[in-house]
């Protein structure tokens, strides 16, 4: 007798099988070649995908939030040519995250799973590291997406705190307020996602209001803010970073630009909702991330040439804000700006909720996590995995009480996040490149063809400097009186990996993936 997978001995669909991809039922008999069961409703389709990753990408206001920073590190050369290309034919930060997602949507389009990244792997890797590597990937992408969906919720909780601290001056505005608006502020995700019929809708309103504000946002600063000449915007270089290598501050100045394309793997892990998703998942990850790369293009340009005084802001409790109202010259342009941003910001919480407890709840059916019994548990009512997200809420109120003790650790833990996020893009991929792509079952849908290893190669480099990126300070000194220039995301990640490891040593090795092994009286060829 030999143990095999389930799905190393179902058989694949092939390329002459491609019908089989074409409609909902055989999406789920596919899940099935897969060894996975589909237990939710397909209620996306292209489109409310496509619409979903607009609003979560929310790349304007992304951008625009950075204001101060922008400034910093690099200043409009930084933005642009950190955007932009020579001719300003591609965006050097989108055209790395492109790649990256599309290296990844070829992976989608074969296994369409919730798990994404840390169902890859497992197909990608041997038998003997694909456990370890597909777990280690898994916990990765859990912290990343609970902590981009507290930092969201904590931004839109910061901005309605200035808007009280600019109209009423007088108020003596505690931490311990922001954090009771922040606990507020998580319940509207938690009560949205109750309903998942309804989701797509969500979505598509979301991107219109997204889409809608950015317009108000442009036209006005168009219409009434000074403008700078297209020397200062193309040509000015500006450091105050203190670095002294002005080559290291220009790729530095890609954090400006790669904070807009930040998360964008959410999508992934809502596929087992989606319609014909081998087909359309692949197409909606690729085109929604050029969407977002030209909206950085027009934000960029439309922010650097109606900058106005830039160095007047730079101190001012929330930049973007104060800028916004005097280039609109009214104190109501910062109300429409905080609106917006804050109504944006939970959207996102909204949608990271939905794709980060899918997520928790196929790692949750491998055994990843401590209670993994309770939390692979989908109510049959609500058809949502509503354990892991009670589990979700509860970690981001602890990493509000973080935020409410020190800003200093609750940053920690947002970078942190975007280095795991950047590590988990890149392991399926390297994994991939390792073994070969001669490797990869066929692919009906989306197939990078001769292209293959030219776009995964570039996407690993891409992924390896982002890692870079995030782990640096963005400012010097980080000793003394500075220490709160230092970026503590190494020890996050490296707390995130401990744990993990500790677990895994003593509990999950024995458990992870193991429910998947049954016994056969043949020998089944793994699918690679």
């Amino acid at each position: 007798m030999e143990l095999a997978k389930v799905s190393d001995i179902t058989k694949p669909v092939s390329c002459d099988e491609g019908s089989v991809l074409d409609n909902s039922h055989s999406d789920d008999a596919y899940l099935k070649t897969l060894g996975k069961t589909a237990e939710l409703n397909r209620v996306y389709n292209f489109w409310t995908l496509c619409a979903y990753q607009v609003m979560i990408s929310a790349t304007w206001t992304c951008v625009v939030v950075l204001y101060g920073t922008i400034f910093d590190l690099g200043g409009p050369v930084g933005l642009i040519y950190g955007s932009l290309t020579l001719r300003f034919v591609r965006i050097i930060v989108a055209i790395g995250q492109t790649l990256l997602m599309a290296s990844l949507a070829e992976y989608c389009g074969i296994w369409p799973t919730a798990g994404g990244q840390q169902f890859y792997v497992q197909k990608l890797a041997t038998d003997k590291y694909g456990p370890i590597l597909s777990y280690f990937v898994g916990w990765c992408l859990i912290l990343a997406e609970i902590a981009t969906g507290a930092s969201c919720a904590l931004n839109s909780a910061n901005v309605i705190s200035t808007m009280v601290v600019i109209f009423h001056p007088t108020v003596d505005w505690k931490s311990y307020q922001t954090f009771l608006i922040y606990l507020v502020l998580l319940v509207f995700p938690f009560l949205l996602n109750l309903k998942p019929g309804a989701l797509p809708v969500y979505s598509t309103v979301g991107a219109v209001f997204t889409v809608l504000g950015f317009f108000g946002w442009a036209i006005t600063l168009l219409a009434t803010a000074p403008k700078a000449d297209a020397k200062f915007v193309f040509t000015q270089f500006l450091n105050n970073s203190g670095y002294g290598n002005n080559g290291w501050v220009f790729i530095l100045g890609f954090y400006n630009p790669l904070y807009g394309l930040y998360g964008t793997d959410s999508m992934m892990h809502l596929v087992e909702e989606m319609k014909n998703a081998s087909r359309d998942a692949p197409r909606a990850m690729v085109w929604s991330m050029v969407l977002s790369g030209l909206a950085t293009i027009i934000t960029d340009l439309v922010l650097l040439f109606c900058c106005g005084n830039y160095s007047e802001y730079a101190t001012a409790l929330s930049p973007y804000i104060d800028w916004f109202s005097d280039m609109a010259g009214s104190e109501y342009g910062g109300i429409y700006v905080a609106v917006v941003f804050g109504v944006v910001n939970l959207l996102v919480c909204t949608g990271i909720l939905s794709s980060c407890s899918r997520l928790g709840w196929r790692m949750a059916q491998d055994k990843a996590f401590p209670w993994s019994t309770w939390l692979e548990k989908i109510d049959q009512r609500l058809q949502i995995p509503l354990n892991f997200i009670f589990v979700i809420i509860g970690v981001e109120v602890v990493m509000g009480l973080i935020s409410l003790g020190s800003d200093l650790a609750f940053n920690a833990i947002v970078s942190g996040a975007g280095v795991c996020f950047a590590l988990a893009y890149a392991l399926p991929v390297t994994v991939s490149l390792i073994r070969g792509r001669s490797n990869l079952p066929p692919r009906p849908h989306f197939d990078l063809g001769r292209w293959g290893y030219l776009v995964n190669y570039i996407s690993v480099a891409w992924a390896c400097l982002t890692v870079v990126i995030y782990l640096m300070p963005l400012y010097l000194p980080v000793s003394g009186e500075n220490i709160g220039n230092m970026n503590w995301a190494s020890a996050i990640v490296g707390a995130t990996l401990l744990f993990s490891t500790i677990y895994w040593v003593f509990r999950a090795r024995f458990k992870y993936l193991k429910e998947e092994l049954v016994i056969v009286g043949v020998n089944s060829p793994p699918v690679v």
